[in-house]
């Protein structure tokens, strides 16, 4: 055994030597055409992308920029065509950001724990405009606010257009409740619904809310965003949570009882603290640990809220007027929703129903896998079954299917033109039918 060891082992080495040789003479080199092969990627999804390309590392988020494709990396943020995907730009980044509407996007960079930010041009990556001063910024599709400290107790809010950079209106406030410097800091507010085969961002940026509140030593200052007037200072009593939604203030309050949790919520209106309407015993989900601890954010968008009645069905809320704009089946669940439709899986799990909020009649009913998930958007609904792993893109009002593909890779960006498409390096465009990028 010892003498074929020795003999296998020569022959490898013989073998090499000879590579070696061919190679370094010119007359033979694999070594390109391996790395090619290895570097290869398979199509995101079948039918094919319109375009596939493989990144420099995996994005951290990608984003529709008036028709370009930005591209967030640890580091960096570059700009490609959505035609083709080929790189068009790039600049230095830690963090990026969207804000304003159709037609007049920018892009927002800046760097962790450095002041300030830049907006950038989503086409050709140039500079706009330059902050050197802020703390933070919040995006939205209508306005930007940066926050700006002269020390810790002396900070100024001021709210932008974000294409020119004009100035809508200022608001003082005592300090800021963060140290970091980087966009979109949390704020009181709904956890929206998320799903691990979609991105956070796949529907763009939303519009400002008409209340934002700012925590602040323990109190939340609540600006009015149309004004920029600082209309009240709240603060959580014992064992109670503040939220804003639909523009009321959420008062989540969670008592320890013998067996569980004593649980009211009740909405005020957030400039007079007139109580606007109240429910006993619905659950917002935000609890955990023995002692009632609301450590979570309850989950919704726009104006309404995911809520379990005491009969244990799940309801989504009305924040502005407390109305159960949905009631779901017993047993069923509330799985996905953007404030305006929602979709329900049945409690065997093997069907999907989506609803207009505030109607009681479906919309449409589908068979799908108990473990498929939803992402709803106000243009369309994307469900994403397994076994087979499918991306269905739906019509939101009828269920009628846009487009699908056999595809595990993830939906990042929701496009009128279709979707863009990722797993780990690769991204792709999966276009819709008849619709030119």
């Amino acid at each position: 055994m010892a003498k074929g060891r020795s003999t296998a082992s020569g022959w490898l080495v013989a073998g090499l030597l000879v590579l070696i040789i061919l190679v370094s003479t010119g007359v033979w080199n694999p070594f390109p055409g391996i790395w090619n092969w290895i570097n290869t990627s398979a199509t995101l999804a079948d039918p094919a992308p319109k375009w596939q390309e493989r990144l420099g590392g995996v994005p951290v988020h990608v984003l529709n920029g008036d028709g370009t494709v930005i591209v967030e990396q640890r580091e960096s943020v570059e700009g490609r065509s959505l035609t083709t995907g080929a790189h068009l730009w790039q600049q230095e980044a830690d963090w990026t950001a969207l804000a304003g509407s159709t037609g007049r996007t920018v892009v927002v960079t800046g760097k962790f724990l450095v002041k300030g930010y830049r907006v950038l041009d989503p086409r050709t990556g140039n500079q706009l405009r330059k902050n050197d001063k802020a703390a933070a910024v919040w995006t939205f599709s209508d306005a930007m606010i940066d926050v700006t400290c002269r020390n810790s107790q002396d900070c100024v809010l001021t709210a932008r257009e974000p294409a020119s950079g004009d100035e809508k209106w200022r608001a003082d406030l005592p300090g800021v409740g963060f140290v970091l410097f980087a966009d979109n800091p949390d704020l009181p507010g709904l956890r929206p619904f998320e799903v691990d085969q979609a991105d956070g961002s796949i529907a763009g940026p939303s519009r400002m809310p008409r209340y934002l509140g700012f925590p602040i030593d323990d109190e939340i200052h609540l600006v009015d965003t149309r004004t920029g007037e600082v209309v009240n200072v709240l603060k959580n009593a014992k064992n109670e949570r503040v939220y804003l939604a639909g523009g009321r203030v959420l008062h989540s309050e969670a008592k320890p009882i013998s067996g569980g949790c004593e649980q009211h919520l009740v909405a005020r209106d957030p400039n007079t603290n007139r109580v606007v309407w109240r429910l006993d015993g619905f659950n917002l989900g935000t609890i955990s640990g023995a002692a009632c601890d609301q450590r979570s954010e309850p989950r919704g968008a726009g104006s309404a809220l995911l809520a379990t009645r005491p009969d244990g069905r799940q309801v989504m809320l009305d924040a502005a007027d407390g109305r159960q704009l949905l009631v779901a089946p017993a047993g069923a669940k509330i799985i996905a929703s953007d404030g305006v439709r929602a979709v329900v899986r049945s409690k065997d799990g093997k069907t999907l129903t989506a609803y207009q909020l505030g109607e009681s009649d479906a919309l449409w009913s589908r068979k799908a896998d108990p473990k498929a998930s939803v992402a709803v958007t106000r243009t369309h609904i994307v469900v994403f079954d397994r076994k087979p792993d499918r991306i269905r893109v739906l019509a939101p009002d009828s269920g009628q299917p846009v487009v699908e593909a056999a595809s595990d890779a993830k939906v990042l960006t929701l496009l009128p033109q279709g979707l863009l498409l990722g797993d780990r390096r690769d991204l792709g465009l999966l276009a819709f039918p008849s619709v030119q990028p």
